[in-house]
């Protein structure tokens, strides 16, 4: 990545970086005494949308999802370096694919479903979906659906599509983590592909999935083995399976979210420990003149920000404290 070809790059972002906001907008949502007001706040932000609409509606997904879809959108047309932003973009890229696939397995209409953020456009993935070829795609992309086609003209389970997308979406990171070749951006990946295998082990042990489900379900691409992961978790004795993570340099923080009276993790308590830590990751990115970082230090703050609006916005319409928000909440740009 050439540091010297993000000067101009760099700039944009501070621009963008302006409209992000702060600690002080949130605690003022959070102290709103109502969903209106929470709104009314809100609708003096870069965020386009109508507070009385919205209030009436409770649709807070659209114009959420615009912004973020207009942040990404924006970053790909001038970030110099092919593989940077799917980072964080490649989880849409296979929810779409996921989606795309059901369509095509059941003849149904589930366009409303999609989500067009990436760096593959929904009619180039409308059109790999089709054919199950495309030699100007990553081959990891291909392969996931020739496999899922595969998988469901032998057994017919529309639930072929999930399983198979969630795996190749581990191998996607896997393939940037090599292509980018970068230390921060393989803490970023090995941080995520972790801490989802161990929610996933979790999930599964406790809906008392199948040894061959667990097998299929977990990223083979994380630090721990399924294997050893699946043997060490029959007894639910989850403080032996994060000592299969002893080497993660988050091993302190995980041990903490282990709760210590019932031995039990909270799921949630995981995703939130990955946002912080790759926040923390990037954080000091902010500061650099230089460099690809404070691109992805943005995009994932915009991220952030829009998983905590979303929170909060659905907790004020559900009459959640401002405590129990509180306490779900990723952490905010400049914190």
């Amino acid at each position: 990545m050439n540091d010297l070809a993000y000067s101009g790059v760099n700039t944009t972002v501070r621009i963008m970086e302006g409209q992000l906001l702060k600690r002080d907008d949130f605690e003022a949502m959070l102290k709103a005494p109502s969903l209106a007001s929470a709104l009314d706040l809100l609708s003096k932000s870069a965020y386009d949308f109508n507070a009385e609409e919205v209030l009436q509606s409770k649709d807070f997904e659209s114009f959420l999802m615009k912004g973020l879809q207009d942040a990404h959108q924006e970053l790909i047309e001038i970030v110099p370096t092919k593989g940077l932003l799917e980072v964080f973009s490649t989880l849409y890229t296979y929810h779409n694919l996921k989606v795309l696939l059901k369509e095509k397995f059941s003849g149904k209409d589930f366009d409303s479903l999609l989500i067009d953020i990436g760096a593959y456009p929904l009619d180039t993935l409308r059109a790999l979906v089709e054919s199950a070829k495309n030699d100007n795609l990553p081959q990891v992309m291909v392969k996931a659906v020739s496999e899922a086609f595969e998988e469901f003209e032998n057994f017919k389970r529309f639930e072929t599509a999930d399983i198979i997308m969630d795996t190749y979406y581990f191998r996607h990171l896997k393939y940037l983590d090599k292509l980018l070749d970068n230390p921060i951006v393989h803490q970023i990946i090995t941080c995520t592909i972790d801490l989802e295998n161990i929610a996933t082990l979790i999930r599964g042990i406790k809906q008392k999935q199948s040894r061959s489900f667990m097998q299929t379900v977990l990223s083979s691409a994380g630090t721990a083995s399924k294997t050893k992961m699946i043997d060490t978790s029959q007894n639910e004795n989850w403080s032996q399976v994060l000592e299969l993570f002893e080497a993660l340099s988050i091993k302190d923080e995980l041990a903490e979210i282990l709760n210590h009276d019932t031995m039990d993790i909270e799921i949630i308590q995981l995703e939130l420990l990955k946002d912080r830590t790759i926040y923390n990751l990037l954080k000091d990115a902010t500061f650099e003149p230089f460099g690809p970082f404070p691109s992805l230090a943005y995009i994932h703050a915009k991220e952030m920000e829009v998983k905590n609006l979303r929170l909060l916005l659905v907790g004020k319409d559900n009459g959640f404290s401002e405590q129990q928000i509180r306490e779900r909440m990723r952490p905010i740009y400049g914190s």
